[in-house]
């Protein structure tokens, strides 16, 4: 389990073709390291910016 101490939208180039809408979290996982993941909203998947 992780715990959530931030959660941000990102939407932004909605006016190209390729537009980016991403909600990012920066959690503590259970090592009590931080990490930040994000959403995708347009592909529907998940990834790690920083661990």
């Amino acid at each position: 389990m992780a715990l959530v101490r931030e959660e941000w939208r990102v939407v932004d180039r909605w006016w190209t073709e390729e537009p980016v809408d991403r909600r990012y979290f920066d959690v503590v996982l259970e090592s009590g390291r931080n990490a930040v993941v994000f959403r995708a909203e347009e592909q529907g998947r998940w990834f790690s910016q920083r661990a």
